[in-house]
């Protein structure tokens, strides 16, 4: 029995490594680049929003996006260069 066990955490301890989340995707984010600057604003998930323009990042609340959603502020502030 003991010989089982060992294996068994071994395997269990790859398969929820493996299925952990991937924090790259960019999935809740949008960006631009104005005048070679990027500018991206990403969905925290509790009604806040991390907008950051180049070396530089804030987090704004949705009010601050008047009204707007994320990729329309971001194309907003792209188009307006």
């Amino acid at each position: 029995m003991k010989k089982q066990i060992l294996p068994a955490i071994f395997v269990l301890a790859l398969v929820f490594n493996a299925c952990s989340d991937d924090n790259d995707d960019n999935g809740n984010c949008e960006s631009c680049s104005i005048e070679g600057q990027n500018v991206e604003i990403c969905d925290n998930g509790d009604g806040t929003y991390t907008f950051t323009s180049g070396e530089e990042s804030d987090t704004i609340s949705s009010a601050e996006l008047l009204g707007l959603t994320p990729k329309q502020f971001v194309d907003l502030l792209c188009t307006a260069q």
